[in-house]
């Protein structure tokens, strides 16, 4: 049997294409794996043992791997993505079938997080087959890939399908009104079969996933977040009329990791349910109608490093902030509220759940209650939808050129336009309290 493994560079200018020597024999005559080069390890003998399991055919042959590093490594801060397309032999027939691998490491940051690992498995081993059963036929389409085969050796991967296949793609925009509608009805009952089933022994204990955003250890991810905090308390300072949010901003330095830490342990809120986490239309693949508004048919979600049990205010603060656009925040965030609360009692139903309906009121409370994490995004996450990210390194490094750079991300017009509609509205809230 002759087989062939191509492994291809891809980056936004230039692709180079590395052909390995092809060989005649089985699959397990290949050259024995290192952690050094994945490439050497992410070779046909991997994928036929995953697709035979997977498959349950101890049978199946690979006949060819294509294997190419998936977008710009730039943007992939906490893992590092391959795409393959894997042609098999299985029960006569030969077919082909697309994956993504995803491994801890990244071409960012080269330190594994084997936390975000363990949560993004679990998710997908543990809950989201799950939460599609609750779901049955009232959901057209499934809440995300389905998971084909995990390791942790040499280093943690998951090898997930590639839904680019099914017609889904990514989107590079914030979404409006109703193009987010349909990403707010696929969260609510994402939200709902979590609550449903969190009450039974079909899932595991919620604090089995719990790496959201704060914990009690404070991840390098928070001290960043905290730096450029203190750098927006800095440069606001200086802006006209903004000296009284500053002098606000400045006193919540102190609890900011505590406010936080507060919100995703779930103290003190109405209910309970599995977050995305990162819940950012970058985490996600759409399916869009051919029609010339190019209009949002369907969504499914990916990137589960950062789930958690808490309340539903943290997607849905995610959502309002980093799926929607400004105008549908600004001016229909209290409709957009009472449709994720029609749908998460709507699914409830049909469910079958028999326990207390959380209200719309228990909702906005719970909103309300997570206000600090409102305002970190507002600050945190905002600016760096517009920075240039084919320069990740001005965005992440340490030294005093990306600290220029980032508050130079503050004094963009744009987002000073957001941010000082914002403030009066946070004030107003107390969340600045």
């Amino acid at each position: 049997m002759m087989i062939n493994f191509t492994l291809t560079f891809a980056s936004s200018n230039i692709a180079h294409s590395v052909q390995f020597a092809s060989y005649t024999g089985r699959c397990n005559t290949m050259q024995q794996p290192t952690n050094k080069d994945p490439a050497s390890w992410l070779n046909s003998q991997l994928f036929q043992k995953a697709l035979a399991r997977y498959m349950a055919d101890r049978a199946l042959e690979v006949e060819d791997v294509h294997l190419a590093v998936h977008g710009n490594t730039s943007q992939q801060y906490s893992s590092t993505i391959y795409r393959a397309c894997v042609s098999y032999r299985s029960r006569g027939k030969v077919d082909t079938m697309k994956v993504i691998v995803k491994l801890t490491t990244s071409k960012v940051n080269s330190l594994a997080d084997e936390a975000s690992f363990d949560t993004e498995l679990k998710v997908y081993r543990d809950y989201l087959a799950k939460f599609d059963t609750v779901l049955g036929e009232s959901n057209a389409s499934r809440l995300g890939p389905k998971l084909i085969y995990t390791a942790t050796d040499p280093v943690p991967f998951l090898i997930l399908e590639d839904l680019t296949s099914h017609q889904l793609g990514h989107c590079n925009k914030l979404l409006g009104l109703e193009d987010a509608k349909i990403v707010l009805v696929k969260m609510a009952q994402f939200h709902a079969a979590s609550y449903s089933l969190s009450s039974s022994t079909t899932v595991n204990a919620p604090d089995a996933v719990n790496n959201g955003l704060f914990k009690q250890k404070t991840s390098e991810g928070v001290k960043f977040m905290l730096e450029n905090f203190t750098m927006f308390t800095e440069e606001i300072a200086h802006w006209e009329g903004c000296a009284v949010y500053a002098e606000r901003l400045k006193k919540m330095l102190p609890t900011f990791v505590e406010r936080g830490v507060s919100i995703y342990a779930g103290r003190g809120f109405s209910l309970n349910v599995l977050n995305h986490g990162d819940f950012h239309y970058n985490n996600m693949l759409f399916s869009i109608d051919s029609d010339e508004h190019r209009s949002v048919r369907d969504v499914v979600f990916f990137d589960f490093q950062l789930s958690c049990w808490t309340t539903p205010a943290v997607d849905l603060l995610y959502f309002l902030y980093l799926v929607c656009d400004r105008a549908a925040r600004e001016t229909r965030r209290h409709e957009l509220v009472q449709l994720y609360h029609q749908e998460f009692t709507r699914t409830l139903d049909i469910a079958g759940y028999m326990g207390k309906v959380p209200t719309l009121r228990d909702i906005h409370c719970d909103l309300l209650r997570a206000g600090h994490l409102e305002v970190v995004l507002a600050v945190c996450f905002i600016p760096f939808l517009y920075a240039d990210y084919n320069q990740a390194m001005n965005v992440y490094g340490n030294e005093e050129d990306a600290r220029n750079y980032r508050r130079g991300l503050y004094n963009h017009p744009e987002y000073q336009a957001i941010i000082r509609h914002l403030l009066p509205f946070f004030l107003h809230k107390g969340f600045l309290d």
